[in-house]
């Protein structure tokens, strides 16, 4: 009787085991269906936003270089005549403040596209999680030097101190969100905060060629350029723009991006219309 019972509980066991396989490989047959019926992004536009990035990424280098050669070596670069010479002479008060903001910075544009190209996260997972580390470090302390500066003197008076406060603190926890979602292994949720908080980064970029049409339109018109006059206008100019367009970008790719990054959280993820459905891997 014992040895009976014992052969019907195996029957079961086995019976259910052999449905839940079955099961299994049908939600894996279909996940596989509906990704493949995902839109990948369109190849131009992708060319064309990362040519963008990496400019302003160049242009934040760039300045951010030039700057720190201004601080270290007092004049080297800047002529009397030169319309940035006010400029110079603000950021030469704070000299370690602003030594300790963009020395970082060099390496926020740096590091900052690395952390979205797909073969190194998949490829090599460790230079992308220490990249991904440093980036975020060096992130931290020029969100937090950045938001110092404002609490001080600025060129560009209350607008440039609003639009700072407002986008900086937004810069902060966005990446810290996007760490957050990371040790969660919630992978898709920390692409999607990592380009909001690099977006703004870059917008420092963005501001500079805003600036240089203020600049230019007051000479063209034989002034001479203020900054103070326009600095903090350049400032919400360049970050409202930057955060569009990755709100933009954020929710044209999320469904690709979602199948794609699902295997490395242990997850399926199947398209749907208006999100995405995820659940845990099946077996």
């Amino acid at each position: 009787m014992r040895q009976r019972l014992k052969d019907v509980f195996q029957d079961l066991v086995r019976r259910a085991c052999q449905n839940t396989l079955e099961i299994n490989r049908e939600s894996l047959a279909y996940v596989q269906e509906e990704g493949t019926q995902v839109m990948n992004p369109n190849r131009t536009l992708v060319r064309f936003l990362w040519m963008a990035v990496i400019s302003l990424a160049f242009i934040g280098l760039a300045v951010a270089a030039r700057r720190s050669i201004v601080l270290f070596m007092p004049g080297a670069p800047s002529a009397r005549n030169n319309p940035a010479a006010e400029l110079d002479k603000h950021f030469a008060n704070h000299r370690a403040l602003t030594l300790a903001h963009v020395l970082p910075a060099m390496l926020f544009m740096v590091l900052g596209p690395l952390q979205f190209i797909r073969s190194l996260r998949t490829e090599h997972p460790q230079v992308h999680r220490w990249s991904g580390r440093i980036f975020l470090t060096a992130s931290a302390v020029v969100g937090i030097t950045g938001l110092t500066m404002a609490f001080g003197k600025t060129i560009g008076g209350i607008d440039e101190k609003a639009a700072i406060t407002l986008f900086g603190t937004f810069f902060l926890i966005a990446l810290a969100k996007a760490l957050w979602h990371a040790l969660r292994r919630e992978f898709t949720q920390h692409r999607e905060w990592m380009i909001r908080g690099y977006a703004i980064g870059l917008a420092v970029a963005t501001i500079r060629p805003i600036m240089g049409t203020f600049f230019a339109a007051a000479l063209m018109k034989g002034h001479t350029p203020e900054p103070r006059e326009f600095f903090g206008t350049a400032f919400w100019i360049g970050f409202t723009l930057q955060m569009i367009a990755a709100e933009i970008w954020v929710n044209y790719t999320r469904n690709v991006a979602a199948v794609q990054l699902a295997n490395l959280s242990g997850e399926l993820a199947v398209p749907r219309q208006g999100g995405v459905t995820y659940w845990k891997r099946p077996g």
